[in-house]
């Protein structure tokens, strides 16, 4: 039985509405992508088996892409029903490119596993730069409404993910989260007063970490706060 064959069994599990010729076509495509490590249609199409002609199994893919509508929620379904959890550890992120001239800029809410980010939800943002706290918001949403806040063990993101209106959202659902901060950024001292995080963590040694003697406030929040000192001295 080929890799293809058995991909295809699976998708069919899932995406029990679709017509059979659409799951290989699916499956064709996923194992395409490996192959020629490309996300060009031409390139793809060569990697079709059978003998239909490669400029034939080109239209075959501008066909799926034209008529086939994803469901989101079913794709996260099969993203993680290959994970060996019951809770999920979800990371958070953007990822942008250019097309010529035309900015690509991708919100990215994913799965965790063995280091590894497997998206299962995304918003397309219609601009350059940073997301607000109402899309993340929005995109956490999605995950919540099919799968429930039960199921997020924490949630990981990097430093541009910070705010008191979205830190309060997800003290609001009960979720745990480790969020990098800037070093700028004012902390609360022992005393009340403020001071940039970077001045509590001037001493700590190359490679060491520590963590600081009760919660401060951050954005509003009273919340624990580690820093960590890199090989490179950052």
């Amino acid at each position: 039985m080929t890799q293809t064959t058995i991909l295809t069994n699976i998708l069919k599990l899932h995406f029990t509405y679709w017509h059979l010729s659409r799951v290989k076509c699916l499956s064709y495509l996923i194992t395409g992508l490996f192959k020629v490590k490309t996300v060009n249609l031409t390139e793809i199409a060569t990697t079709f088996p059978g003998q239909a002609e490669i400029e034939s199994n080109y239209r075959r893919l501008q066909r799926f892409f034209q008529q086939v509508e994803f469901n989101s929620s079913l794709i996260a379904e099969f993203v993680v029903s290959f994970l060996p959890y019951t809770i999920y550890t979800l990371a958070l992120d953007r990822t942008n490119w250019m097309l010529g001239s035309f900015p690509i800029n991708f919100l990215v809410l994913s799965v965790v596993h063995q280091g590894i980010a497997f998206p299962i939800f995304w918003t397309f943002l219609p601009k350059k730069g940073n997301s607000n706290t109402q899309e993340r918001i929005e995109l956490l949403n999605r995950f919540i409404a099919h799968f429930g806040t039960l199921k997020i063990d924490c949630l990981l993101a990097d430093r541009e993910f910070i705010g008191k209106e979205w830190f309060e959202y997800l003290k609001y659902h009960h979720i745990r989260y480790h969020i990098r901060i800037k070093r700028d950024m004012k902390i609360s001292r022992s005393s009340g007063s403020l001071s940039s995080a970077s001045n509590f963590f001037r001493s700590l040694p190359s490679s060491t970490y520590c963590t600081l003697c009760g919660p401060r406030l951050v954005c509003g929040h009273l919340l624990w706060v580690t820093g960590m000192r890199l090989p490179d001295g950052e």
